[in-house]
């Protein structure tokens, strides 16, 4: 990669990591991540209309926003309760992870592509990181601990969160690839993510959450709100200089940090084996990106 890239991407990781952990942080993690949504859509909306105007926007494209909006409200609902029910140091490595090692299997199982030995281990350094990041150092010896709290509710919303970011991945990719721009894209990823938590903020009790989120957290709301849908472009524009099969395995380096903010910033436990299972675990993503 250029250099541009490398940094572009470095900073791509951070800044989704970054607007993870202000989620995270925040008091009401529903009424923060609708908030968060609205004012993303206020920062791209206008360039995302000019951008379907100027360069047209047909059938294709909108079943391709429809499509994606449908899966981000998914990604919403999960990614709030998973981050309302479990810690960052562990909700974020594993939807964050486990996504890179299901493609794969996807792809073997519905298009019969085979899976190269390199590809495999890393796979399998994917299933041994998350694993890790489960180990309670005090009671090591327990081999099903890890199991056991992969099980728990924050687990497995973890799981299905990364699951359900594995098909946002590739449906967005289709997307792209039919030219849709990036820029609506990410308009109806975010239209997605509001219409997804609308029920939840207005009709479920929550409205007065959001009016209390938001004079408590409305700096970090406008902030989480500009870097999410910034971090993307960051990534786009290295795509312009650099391969994919380069750049996406760069951007993992943010479950590292994504980790090491839950254990440093937000005191959560494990400490030193969830960061060392962050570790494995984008070293098996980053085996996948060069495997043949």
């Amino acid at each position: 990669m250029t250099g541009v890239a490398i940094v572009l991407v470095l900073l791509s990781g951070a800044v989704h990591a970054t607007w993870n952990f202000l989620v995270k942080r925040s008091s009401h993690k529903v009424s923060f991540f609708w908030a968060m949504a609205v004012t993303g859509l206020l920062f791209v909306g206008a360039p995302a209309l000019a951008f379907a105007i100027v360069e047209g926007f047909g059938w294709t494209a909108l079943a391709f926003g429809l499509g994606t909006a449908v899966l981000h409200a998914l990604y919403g609902i999960f990614l709030t309760r998973g981050y309302h029910l479990g810690d960052l140091s562990s909700v974020y490595p594993v939807s964050r992870g486990i996504a890179p090692a299901i493609v794969p299997l996807f792809a073997v199982l519905l298009f019969d592509e085979v899976v190269s030995a390199l590809a495999g281990v890393g796979i399998l350094l994917i299933v041994i990181g998350i694993y890790v990041i489960h180990i309670d150092s005090r009671t090591w010896r327990d081999i099903m601990g890890p199991l056991r709290a992969l099980n728990a509710p924050a687990g497995r919303i973890a799981i299905i969160t990364g699951i359900i970011i594995s098909c946002y991945s590739l449906w967005d990719k289709a997307g792209l690839d039919n030219d849709v721009h990036p820029v609506t894209l990410i308009a109806f990823t975010l239209i997605g993510n509001v219409v997804g938590l609308t029920p939840s903020v207005f009709f479920n009790g929550d409205r007065t959450y959001l009016a209390e989120e938001w004079r408590i957290h409305n700096r970090s709301i406008v902030a989480a709100g500009i870097l999410a849908p910034l971090g993307y472009v960051m990534v786009l524009i290295a795509l312009t200089t650099s391969q994919v099969s380069y750049v996406a395995p760069a951007r993992e380096v943010g479950i590292v940090i994504g980790t090491a903010m839950g254990v440093l910033w937000l005191g959560e436990g494990y400490g030193l084996m969830r960061i060392w299972g962050s570790v494995l675990l984008v070293a098996g993503v980053v085996l996948l990106a060069v495997a043949p």
